[in-house]
């Protein structure tokens, strides 16, 4: 059985710049599961729901963030969501890539990732809600992410990001390394960390066999890194009953008058394909948990479990 996801915290030894690693493989696989993705959709994917928990950590802790990568290949709009925890789920548009588009490659320039990012409701009721894009070059996930801090947030960062598929679209391992300046970074320690990034490559040392965060380890020693603290990474989708029961009374009333005579709707979870059945109960119940003070969806304008 793989060791539990984690995402560990690190400083360097004169406080200027933070890293944080993390091992994802089960909370990936369990994504990937959920989406029946095949072994070319799943590297790409894998790397988008890695990449989309050290972004929010790094970031906002506190918050919830949506990012969609659209591009050009088969695999069409990949979603990933992550919520304080850090707590992942995610979608895929076409899971097993194949001929719905011209080219067989599931992700391919051009591309775009975007980037929504709102205060929690459990943290902040009424935050803002900030969005952003960049464009994706490469092919890579992690490029994506390091050119959208620089430019959205003017903060120097580094990103590595690996998901290894097997041969049914299983993950072996997915793993992620994210190196962030701080304020007061002086040029010796930018170059003693990037000498240490160019020593151990990190992708290649887990595509080799060394755990993500043994290959951390490895890079960040030489640089008198400390290890700060640790969080667990975990994959989980918050569909629930009461989330579809309020997607349904969102409908117009017309389109609910067979809910009163006994019928219901059925709802399906696009994340986790969970199907909740809905009746004229359902609704009632729902408005009046709503009206107490229940926290609001935070989720983007189109209705959803």
């Amino acid at each position: 059985m793989s060791e539990p996801d984690k995402i560990q915290r690190y400083m360097n030894a004169e406080g200027t710049f933070r890293m944080l690693a993390a091992r994802g493989t089960r909370a990936v696989g369990k994504g990937v599961a959920f989406c029946q993705t095949s072994p070319e959709v799943t590297a790409p994917f894998g790397e988008l729901l890695i990449g989309s928990a050290l972004l929010q950590h790094a970031q906002g802790p506190g918050e919830w963030f949506q990012l969609q990568l659209e591009h050009s290949g088969s695999a069409g709009v990949m979603v990933a969501e992550v919520r304080p925890g850090p707590v992942i789920r995610g979608r895929v548009q076409f899971p097993k890539g194949g001929a719905l588009l011209p080219t067989s490659v599931p992700f391919k320039e051009p591309a775009t990732i975007h980037v929504t990012r709102q205060p929690d409701p459990a943290f902040m009721r009424n935050g803002q809600r900030y969005q952003s894009s960049a464009p994706v070059h490469g092919g890579r996930v992690d490029s994506a992410l390091q050119q959208f801090v620089l430019e959205s947030e003017q903060v120097l960062s580094f990103f590595s990001l690996v998901c290894v598929p097997g041969a049914e679209g299983e993950v072996k391992v997915a793993g992620g390394l994210v190196v962030q300046a701080l304020p007061g970074w002086e040029r010796e320690h930018l170059a003693a960390i990037t000498l240490s990034l160019e020593a151990n490559d990190f992708a290649e040392l887990v595509r080799g066999g060394v755990d993500p965060l043994d290959a951390a380890d490895r890079i960040l020693a030489p640089v008198g890194s400390k290890l700060i603290g640790s969080d667990s990474l975990q994959y989980r989708c918050r569909c629930s009953k009461e989330t579809a029961a309020r997607v349904v009374g969102m409908l117009e009333r017309d389109e609910l008058r067979h809910l009163e005579q006994g019928g219901m709707e059925i709802v399906v979870c696009e994340f986790c394909g969970t199907a909740y059945e809905v009746r004229q109960s359902d609704l009632t119940a729902s408005s009046s948990d709503h009206s107490e003070g229940a926290a609001p969806n935070t989720d983007d304008s189109t209705p959803k479990v």
